[in-house]
């Protein structure tokens, strides 16, 4: 009795097991018919999650667009300050510099050697275009010209180089010297010249004055042997040369003719100066790319300031890509026209004016926008997929 009483309960036993397998069986059939629905029609709930993406990340709303005006107004605010310094002379952005001070050219004529007093006093002697004999005394003595002028010192004297400047020009301003692109040197003194006056008379000024070569290698062994015998006085020196460097860089990045592309002038100044005629230097690469990179980075930090608690972190990324994307777009197309408009006109420096650094960082903003918000794109609707075969 008591084991038909065992063989009838797992019996009931095997019955509900058996129930329970059927129950899953059928489960797991609902689910293989719910996905294979979803596999059918993935083109469409696609299509549904890229248009509640771009709902979701709209910048047509009163916040968004508030940031996107913003963002247009300081990058235009930007370029027109740049194309403002760009129309002025060297000697109105030098006087706009906090941190430059009137010069006058009153050297001791020391051979590879200027005071530290003398280094803060007098003009750096990369500027000096003003030779000690004529181009026909050279020549008849064979030796070799300097051949700097006003028109190509910025490419010729090394000083200027925006890289290279900062060893070769930071020696020259500590030797009262001055370095070719080609690194040759000669020595820099204060001379008398006569000078015609605005009023018809002649005056005699002391202007800075290229006299003879000296030796390239032997300007830096003299900084050399300053430091170990001056010490403290010597390191001071050198410091103060290379502020000095720093500031006049700064005052000529932002001028008509800039700076040359670093390097390129050392082995041909004819192509960095047609370069920089041409709107391709230093000053139209960096200014454009450091005004638009700032900006960039102050509407996005501010743009995020605004994100709520209920607000997905990625979809708000994505909209504040777009506010970058689209300020930087319009920004640059604008400049654009305005230059082509300004050269149909017959301006012959827009090309020198045009923010070619803020055209390349919009071409790249483009790209990265572009790629992130199609990878964000991609993510949502991976999720809604994911979301999609597990509801059922």
């Amino acid at each position: 009795m008591d084991s038909l009483q065992e063989i009838e309960k797992e019996y009931e036993l095997i019955l509900q097991d058996d129930a329970k397998i059927d129950s899953e069986i059928e489960e797991l059939g609902q689910q293989i018919d719910h996905r294979i629905l979803v596999c059918d029609n993935t083109e469409s709930l696609l299509a549904r999650a890229d248009e509640s993406f771009s709902e979701l990340t709209s910048i047509f709303n009163k916040k968004d667009l508030s940031f996107l005006a913003l963002s247009i107004m300081l990058q235009a605010g930007a370029k027109y300050l740049i194309k403002r310094f760009r129309e002025m002379s060297d000697k109105e952005i030098a006087d706009k510099n906090p941190f430059h001070s009137e010069e006058h050219s009153d050297r001791m004529n020391y051979r590879y050697y200027a005071s530290t007093e003398e280094i803060i006093a007098n003009p750096v002697p990369f500027d000096a275009i003003r030779k000690i004999h004529t181009r026909k005394w050279y020549k008849e003595n064979g030796i070799e010209t300097p051949n700097f002028s006003g028109l190509n010192h910025r490419t010729a004297a090394l000083g200027h180089d925006p890289v290279l400047g900062l060893i070769f020009g930071t020696a020259n301003i500590m030797t009262s010297t001055i370095t070719r692109s080609d690194f040759l040197s000669w020595h820099v003194n204060t001379l008398e010249h006569e000078q015609l006056s605005k009023n018809g008379n002649i005056n005699t000024v002391l202007l800075d004055t290229i006299c003879e070569r000296a030796s390239t290698s032997k300007i830096f062994y003299s900084i050399i042997d300053r430091i170990k015998q001056e010490k403290d006085e010597g390191w001071l020196a050198l410091a103060v040369a290379l502020l000095k460097e720093l500031v006049h860089l700064s005052t000529d990045l932002p001028s008509k003719q800039s700076l040359p592309i670093p390097i390129i002038s050392t082995f041909s100044p004819e192509l960095a100066e047609k370069l920089s005629f041409y709107g391709l230097n230093t000053g139209t690469i960096v200014e454009g790319t450091l005004a638009i990179k700032m900006i960039n980075w102050l509407i996005a930090n501010l743009h995020k300031l605004t994100m709520s608690e209920s607000e997905d972190e990625n979809l708000f990324q994505v909209r504040t890509a777009k506010i970058l994307m689209y300020s930087d777009t319009i920004a640059t197309v604008s400049d654009i026209g305005y230059s082509m408009i300004k050269a149909y006109m017959g301006d012959k420096n827009t090309m020198q004016k045009f923010d070619l650094g803020g055209y390349i960082v919009t071409l790249a903003q483009i790209c990265k926008s572009q790629s992130f918000i199609a990878a964000m794109n991609t993510k949502y609707q991976v999720e809604k997929i994911i979301t999609e075969l597990n509801n059922y």
